[in-house]
């Protein structure tokens, strides 16, 4: 007999009840975390068949055993549940117990701003990245003074027109490793105008020789204006706020707050009301998985693990935003399924659509959580991205009731039926309620008409 460690206690008792076996519904099926969620997991299913209900079971499982998850609630559908510790949104808040976080620009990458700004290849999007490297350059000085020759204006741009080439790239030659940072740590509300200084001519006219740049070169502003148009309007927009907005507390303050509360379980970040304009929906979720594998990477979940769940997840994987030559491939939670879970930083993928997940991605999931799905390429998907399942079983896809689902995975010798637990408190997924608006006639004000009948009868 062989004594039990602790660590061996807390795995025989630690365990998540997902549900119970369909024919047997005294018979409660309970998974221990790391089987769940050691190899990532996905929670699959067409609209209607409880997928959003089977995500909110696991949020609450997480709760009891008081674990670590980061839920990205894409719609706001979790709102009300209870067992969330912290509830953070990205934009306007709906809810008065929500705290309104920003994501700073300075945690973009520079191609991140080129998908956002969208410049063209040939005229503009060469003026863009010049501009960066100045605005880098001078963010890099900070107080120290500037080399003589070099003409910066307020501390804010470098004036080029006219000035001494030499002494500029020399300057950004000692700089080197600040100017090559691909983040963007500079003052973006500079850009716009740093453009503008860099549409000079490179040499004076008629003298190749010299050190110097020409003047204003009036062609390559005509060029780049509607970039500098573009910059300026998407700095001020109110859509874009939560990025360009220099305000605390930022999202990455309140993970880290999260954290470090052993007390806090659940931190829940509402994308609702962040804007499906410019891509920004798509370039912030991938930036805040990036920061999330860049954290895991300094080993800082290795001894607390944390559970990222991603509703609507097929809106953030795997996809390219932007126009050609302005691209970002969001592949930020794609690298998280192939090596967070060394790690500690794994993932459950809740989808509608796994036509849309890379098959490279869900070959990574080591469970499925497969609800009702009707569409053939959806199932086909699924036989594809698990050995375990074989054509008999997923024939019985499209016939699985409401909130029941086939559970498999390397975990799982076979397809095991379940009836999911119904949490305690369900997410705000309710369909459109024809029965309870529709069929009411609405009182309709009376219009007033104060002119009066013709009858023919006058007089």
């Amino acid at each position: 007999i062989t004594k039990m460690t602790e660590d061996d206690k807390i795995s025989k008792t630690m365990s998540i009840n997902v549900g119970s076996v369909t024919v047997s519904r005294e018979s409660n099926v309970t998974i221990a975390p790391e089987a769940l969620f050691g190899r990532h997991c996905g929670v699959l299913g067409a609209t209607g068949g409880g997928k959003s209900w089977t995500l909110a079971r696991l949020i609450e499982e997480v709760h009891n055993i008081q674990g670590k998850a980061i839920l990205f609630d894409a719609t706001g559908e979790f709102s009300g549940l209870p067992f969330i510790s912290t509830h953070l949104s990205m934009g306007k808040k709906n809810e008065d117990f929500e705290t309104e976080v920003t994501f700073p620009y300075k945690l973009f990458l520079e191609e991140d701003l080129f998908a956002l700004f969208t410049p063209s290849i040939q005229s503009q999007a060469p003026k863009l990245r010049e501009a960066i490297k100045s605005l880098k350059l001078i963010q890099a000085l900070g107080n120290t003074a500037a080399p003589k020759g070099l003409n910066i204006e307020n501390g804010k741009n470098i004036k080029k027109a006219g000035e001494l080439r030499g002494v500029y790239y020399n300057t950004l030659r000692t700089y080197e490793k600040q100017i090559n940072d691909p983040y963007c740590d500079f003052d973006i509300n500079n850009l716009a105008r740093q453009i503008a200084y860099e549409c000079v001519n490179p040499t004076p006219y008629g003298n190749d020789k010299s050190d110097n740049w020409g003047g204003e070169n009036k062609n390559d502003l005509n060029y780049c204006a509607s970039l500098i148009l573009r910059i300026e309007q998407r700095i001020s927009a109110p859509e874009l706020s939560c990025i360009f907005t220099d305000s605390t507390p930022t999202l990455v303050e309140e993970i880290d707050k999260f954290l470090a509360d052993p007390t806090a379980s659940v931190l829940r970040v509402s994308m609702k009301n962040l804007s499906f304009q410019y891509n920004a929906r798509e370039l912030i979720a991938n930036a805040i998985g990036r920061h999330l594998l860049s954290e895991a990477r300094r080993d800082k979940f290795k001894e607390m693990p944390v559970v990222c769940m991603l509703d609507e997840a097929h809106q953030f994987l795997e996809k390219t935003v932007g126009t050609e030559g302005s691209s970002v491939y969001l592949d930020a939670f794609g690298l998280i399924a192939k090596e967070g879970r060394k790690y500690g930083l794994t993932c459950v993928f809740a989808t509608q659509r796994p036509r849309d997940i890379p098959e490279d991605v869900l070959s990574q999931l080591g469970t499925l959580i497969v609800h009702r799905l009707t569409n053939d390429r959806d199932r086909n998907v699924v036989e594809r991205a698990c050995g375990d399942i074989d054509k008999s079983a997923a024939a019985f896809l499209p016939m699985l009731d409401q909130g029941e689902a086939l559970i498999v995975g390397t975990d799982f010798p076979i397809p095991v039926p379940l009836k999911i637990k119904t949490p305690s408190t369900g997410p705000n997924s309710m369909g459109p309620q024809s029965q309870k608006f529709w069929g009411k006639k609405k009182e309709q004000p009376v219009q007033q008409d104060n002119t009066a009948p013709k009858t023919g009868t006058e007089g």
